[in-house]
């Protein structure tokens, strides 16, 4: 079964709208966006679009390519300090120097909406509850979630080892009783991994890596994977032979990358709630 995730996605949409209709003053969402290819300014143009669509006010701060990191540490400092935002990201990729800046753990935890900084981070791994997760984390716990999937006692396979992903993930599926297999790069025999795994979820980017004579029936597959092949967009399994053997597969498109967009104001509105809390 192909999972209808754009049925998830606009299931999510109303229940925002309803949100925000009891809660004053909208949030803001800011994106500090370092000018560096074609797929980023898309991504961007899809969360500025769904924040047209829930009336959520978003600033976007663009910088040139060869930007200095401090002045990007700056523009976090005064997002820090300033109270109309509720809650921001760096579009990622960045450059590696923007990394050993340690640019992402300048954005503060209680404005982190995409969950990267270290404190959000080690919460997430760690499975606190109230830690602010990556989006596309939270895109795939989505899915389980709409197919009423519990992981206790699961065994899953996450192909993917990022801050972004792999990890954070891994550290909300133990903490409900997972049996977590991470693999990476340099995994041998990654069918040994996938074939007698409850749950597979890959982020690689590598088209056809995930096959039907490497999962186990009634599996649940979820691709995060997106590259292109002849100019079209797919993910890391082939969904038509996998589709046919698994209790469920994410599409590519249409499939995880909505998601971890309408998941971003999810996030952005448990900040909100969170920053509320706070003050009282």
């Amino acid at each position: 079964m192909v999972v209808n995730c754009n049925r998830i996605f606009k299931k999510k949409l109303r229940e925002i709208k309803k949100s925000l209709k009891r809660c004053a003053p909208c949030p803001q969402l800011d994106i500090i966006y370092i000018k560096k290819n074609t797929a980023s300014e898309i991504y961007i143009a899809k969360k500025t679009k769904v924040a047209q669509e829930l009336g959520i006010k978003i600033n976007t701060h663009t910088f040139k390519r060869n930007i200095n990191p401090d002045n990007i540490i700056a523009t976090c400092n005064s997002l820090n300090q300033d109270p109309n935002c509720t809650g921001y990201f760096i579009q990622l990729p960045i450059r590696e120097e923007f990394h050993k800046a340690k640019v992402l753990d300048r954005i503060s935890a209680i404005k982190d909406v995409d969950g990267l900084s270290s404190e959000n981070l080690g919460k997430s791994i760690k499975g606190d509850p109230l830690a602010i997760r990556p989006a596309t984390v939270e895109a795939v716990i989505a899915v389980l979630r709409n197919l009423k999937i519990q992981s206790k006692s699961k065994k899953v396979t996450i192909i993917n080892d990022s801050n972004l992903i792999g990890k954070p993930l891994a550290g909300y599926l133990l903490s409900r009783g997972a049996t977590i297999t991470i693999c990476n790069e340099f995994t041998k025999d990654l069918k040994a991994h996938t074939k007698h795994a409850d749950i597979v979820v890959t982020a690689v980017g590598k088209a056809g890596l995930i096959r039907a004579d490497m999962i186990s029936n009634n599996s649940v597959i979820i691709d995060v994977g997106i590259t292109k092949v002849k100019g079209k967009i797919t993910g890391d399994v082939d969904t038509k032979s996998v589709a046919k053997k698994a209790k469920a597969v994410t599409p590519v498109p249409n499939g995880i990358g909505p998601l971890t967009v309408i998941c971003l104001f999810e996030n952005l509105l448990k900040l909100r709630k969170l920053q509320q809390n706070n003050l009282k």
